[in-house]
């Protein structure tokens, strides 16, 4: 899970790098690109709420414990 996490934020940071040359030399690739973008977007934001969560829940308990 970890290498499939590390390659999508490799390849979101070369998009980031390389998105308005790869735009100009196949402009048909655009919204190929875009969806990619936001589906990176929404993992990466599952992945956020989650470990929120996780945060929250760890914070609640320590307080319970006491």
């Amino acid at each position: 899970m970890d290498a499939i996490l590390t390659g999508l934020f490799a390849v979101m940071l070369l998009l980031l790098l390389f998105y308005d040359t790869l735009r100009r030399v196949y402009p048909g690739l655009d919204p190929l690109l875009m969806l990619f973008g936001q589906l990176a977007g929404l993992v990466f934001l599952a992945l956020l709420v989650f470990c929120i969560a996780g945060l929250v829940l760890l914070i609640v308990r320590r307080l319970y414990r006491r």
